[in-house]
């Protein structure tokens, strides 16, 4: 039922609308029983029967009434009358803050007094462990009296575990209450200026967000100009994520304690930034003292130290791939909207996206429509309506189902059963499925005509989307494979992502290629020599992805030549960890589609020491991308990878005095080894194009390059001897893995012996540096080794398995057999000759272990008494993290403004 000025809602007579937007209308109303006005929200007309959108709108309703302070805006209740539900709130006359800093810069006094109120409400907030996300002049009330009510907490997040209903973390209908938050671009523009960095890059928000939006509303309370601003939502949020506040706007007058203040909370690195509102009060508090007001705000101002511009000029190179990165929550799809728009539709509470590195998502051909497989069956978002529903017959009855592709004319879609191995079609609107034909492993599928293209290891099959026997259209040698294949236009050639298989029936997706293929003459052209996911589109570009990273480039579809370089367009895009596809998907009407995260399965783990009975602790660092965690040497510091679609090598200090520190700066830069005197890191990097190794002193300094390399070779480093003379290092060419060592005297590398694998060989020095052990085999399960070094003729098996950890004392080996099982550990003796003991389960449960097609993840610290190694987190995942589909309309005018066309 609408709701229409002169009706009745319970005891409520409506008067006036006041707001609009796309997920609530705010009303103007008496309060018949208390003879007082009242602000009712309600849901939309077209929204009110539905069952999730009510559910969120309780979910705000008990967020409000967890706040309970002069400074917030409160609730009175939860009005349910003739089949409408609403919200009845306190009615704030006054204007916005936003109009308010319309008129012109406030004066400082009364700029203090405001947000001395702002502080005091979100202090309230942060206490009950809620966030507000959204704070923004347009979202704080002046009264007339001078009283501050913050409002529009219906995008806060619910943290702590103590919180009213804490199990449903997440209110997505923002509380509309201003005609300024009628939806449209300039709404969007809006929030991105008040956006974190970490909100703009689409992480995790926490209340160190709304720090930084409190930073930014004192900034333009005392400027009158936004401290991020642009003409339109990419330039504002490419301020925000590397561009710095014209400081020189703020008054003379200003005192040198708001001045810290200000740039403390607009720290681009929430580690650095203040991390609570009681400071921002205190803060603010000690401006206004004699003493403060007589300092001298040139003297006062922090100065960025030169790290920090060092970072921010590495963020203006990246600026392209940072800003189409960015992204928001703010839910408002509504038709056709000028330019570029962003937005995400986060999963209902409970989905989780298919476990698999597979496809997970597609938009159909007209982009009205989003099919995405979780919790064992596909579900199609629509553009039309904003709500996601279940398809019926997709259903998978043992495991789950994967590669959603849409048909031609969007009214089926394709998809394969895990359980089953067969490939069906169902009716976007649900009935019962179709079987197409058989299927072992597809890795991609598209449709085009009335023909299904599936790729796969050792060949592309064609099969009629009517069902039939499959046909063999492009036929791989034994080693290879291929994924994400699609038919270009002449229809006689073929796209697609070339890998090569590992004997295990696995993908190896390390130096994956974008090729395409000609039917009739069978003749194939590389087209990009690194990446996968490629997808040519109709603008004349061909989009592929490296890691988390989609390029596009252009590309002359009958000539098959790319023309230009390659640009990075969108960053943080998941991909699987084993089947390495980038999720993502592209509309012929320009939309984008595409699921966030560096991989498939969790996205933030926690780095740990795990004694010999499984008793882990945590180190003092929030949860990420963490991986290949090594101590040095001397035990006191501790190297680590992070991966997000961009890798870097960290250092930390093991006291936990201090945030771990960014160690490299130029490439993607992995699998960091200590030297032997703890005072340089080892690393793999390819920031000269080929992945070599450097190192790089850890207290400053110039990165040295310390192998050669060449396109056709990886270099990952392994091991250094005790001596510090000689460096392990595992070379890799095609799926060939051979071990070599660099003589650090005279920088020389050379094979070692006849070392070889098909799978990473894992080498590291005993203790003593007398003894190598290493794993290698040419089919799994593969073997672990010993070698005396300098290398003889002699070579002991140990025993079945990989990954070969030394004990401090080396008369232990360690090593892992199943990563479900934990490592298991033999004893080594050298007293009379070469002697092992019988394997035995050391367990160690809880550490990340590995198949054998990884680099080893695990090392013991030097005491010999614990391990170290990444763990799963004990924080539940982010709503507003991996679990979204993040859709961009409009995203073939951005395309082709960042890659011009002729």
């Amino acid at each position: 039922m609408a709701v229409a000025p002169g009706m009745r809602l319970g005891p409520y007579e409506i008067s006036a609308q006041i707001g609009v937007g796309g997920m609530g209308e705010v009303y103007r109303a008496t309060d018949t029983n208390l003879a007082r006005q009242v602000a009712i929200k309600v849901l939309p007309e077209s929204m009110a029967t539905d069952a999730e959108r009510l559910a969120r709108f309780d979910r705000e309703a008990k967020t409000l009434a967890a706040l309970n302070h002069p400074n917030i805006a409160a609730i009175y209740g939860l009005e349910r009358s003739d089949g409408q539900t609403a919200l009845v709130m306190e009615l704030v006359e006054g204007p916005s803050l936003a109009d308010r800093i319309a008129e012109g810069s406030i004066p400082v006094d009364e700029a203090l007094a405001i947000a001395t109120q702002i502080a005091e409400a979100l202090e309230a907030a942060h206490e009950q462990g809620i966030i507000h996300r959204d704070l923004k002049p347009a979202n704080i009330k002046v009264r007339h009296d001078g009283t501050v009510k913050v409002l529009d907490f219906g995008l806060a997040k619910l943290t702590a575990p103590n919180t009213p209903n804490a199990a449903n973390a997440l209110s997505l209908s923002p509380t509309i209450t201003s005609p300024a938050m009628m939806t449209g671009v300039g709404v969007l523009l809006g929030t991105a200026a008040y956006m974190s960095p970490e909100q703009a890059k689409g992480r995790p928000a926490d209340k160190r967000s709304d720090i930084w939006a409190f930073g930014c509303v004192l900034f333009e309370m005392l400027t009158g100009k936004r401290a991020f601003d642009g003409e339109d939502v990419s330039e504002t949020l490419a301020a925000v994520i590397k561009g710095e506040p014209d400081w020189n706007r703020l008054p003379a007058n200003t005192p040198a304690p708001v001045r810290r203040l200000l740039r403390r909370c607009l720290e681009k690195d929430r580690r650095r930034r203040l991390d609570s509102a009681v400071a921002l009060r205190l803060e603010i508090e000690e401006s206004q003292l004699p003493d403060a007001r007589a300092a001298s705000p040139a003297v006062s101002a922090v100065q960025s130290s030169s790290w920090r511009r060092v970072l921010v000029a590495v963020a203006g190179a990246l600026l392209v791939a940072a800003v189409t990165s960015a992204v928001w929550w703010l839910f408002t799809p509504r038709g056709a909207v000028n330019g570029v728009t962003r937005f995400t539709v986060p999963l209902a509470e409970g989905q989780e996206f298919a476990p698999t590195g597979r496809g997970i998502v597609a938009i159909s051909p007209d982009g009205g429509a989003v099919a995405y497989a979780a919790n064992k069956r596909l579900y199609v978002w629509s553009m039309a309506t904003g709500t996601a529903s279940p398809v019926a017959g997709s259903e998978s009855a043992t495991e789950f189902v994967n590669n959603p592709t849409f048909s031609p004319d969007g009214q089926w879609i394709a998809f394969w059963d895990v359980g089953t191995r067969l490939i069906k079609k169902v009716h976007v609107n649900g009935g019962t499925a179709v079987e197409i034909a058989e299927s072992e492993n597809p890795t991609g599928m598209s449709w085009n005509g009335d023909d299904i293209l599936i790729g796969q290891p050792g060949s592309i099959l064609r099969v009629s989307s009517n069902g039939g026997t499959p046909e063999v259209v492009v036929r791989f040698g034994q080693d290879e494979g291929a994924a994400t294949p699609q038919m270009l236009p002449d229809g006689q050639t073929v796209l697609f992502t070339l890998v090569k298989s590992d004997p295990g029936g696995g993908l190896d997706f390390s130096q994956a290629q974008v090729v395409a293929q000609s039917l009739g003459t069978s003749e194939r052209t590389t087209l990009v020599e690194k990446g996968a996911s490629g997808h040519y589109v109709s603008t004349g570009h061909l989009v592929y992805a490296v890691g988390g990273v989609l390029f596009a480039v252009r590309m002359d579809a009958q000539r098959l030549r790319l023309e230009g370089g390659a640009v990075p367009v969108v960053e943080g895009v998941r991909r699987g960890p084993n089947v390495q596809l980038a999720a993502f998907s592209v509309a012929g009407n320009g939309s984008l589609v595409y699921v966030s995260g560096p991989s498939a399965t969790s996205t933030t783990f926690e780095i740990a020491f795990v004694d010999r009975q499984g008793a882990v602790e945590r180190l003092k660092m929030p949860p990420g991308p963490y991986e290949y965690p090594r101590i040095s040497p001397d035990g006191k510091r501790l190297a680590f990878g992070t991966d997000d679609g961009t890798a870097n090598v960290w250092v930390y200090e093991l006291t936990g005095t201090n945030a771990p520190r960014q160690l490299t700066l130029e490439g993607r830069n992995r699998f960091p080894l200590w030297s032997a005197d703890s005072n340089r890191v080892a690393f793999q990097s390819d920031r000269q194009g080929d992945p070599a190794i450097y190192w790089q002193p850890v207290d400053g300094g110039t990165a040295e390059r310390l192998t050669t390399s060449d396109p056709r070779t990886v270099h990952v480093p392994e091991s250094w001897s005790p001596d510090g003379e000689h460096l392990l290092f595992d070379v890799i060419q095609d799926t060939n893995h051979s071990l070599w060592i660099l003589s650090l005297k005279d920088k020389k590398a050379s094979p070692l012996a006849d070392i070889r694998s098909r799978f990473p060989i894992n080498s590291t020095f005993s203790p003593s540096g007398r003894l190598i052990a290493y794993t290698s085999g040419d089919a799994a399960p593969i073997s672990l080794f010993v070698r005396p070094f300098p290398i003889t003729g002699d070579r002991w098996r140990v025993a079945s398995g990989n990954g070969p950890i030394w004990s401090s004392d080396g008369k232990e080996l360690f090593f892992n057999t199943n990563p479900g099982r934990g490592l298991d550990t033999v004893s080594v003796t050298m007293q009379a000759g070469f002697a092992v003991g019988s394997p035995r389960l050391q367990g160690v449960a809880g550490l990340r272990l590995r198949g054998p097609g990884s680099v080893r993840e695990v090392t013991m610290a030097p005491d010999g008494t614990r391990f170290v190694g990444v763990v799963p987190t004990e924080q539940p995942a982010e709503a507003g993290g991996p679990r979204q589909i993040h859709i961009v309309l409009n995203w073939y005018g951005e395309l082709k403004r960042l890659v011009p066309t002729k």
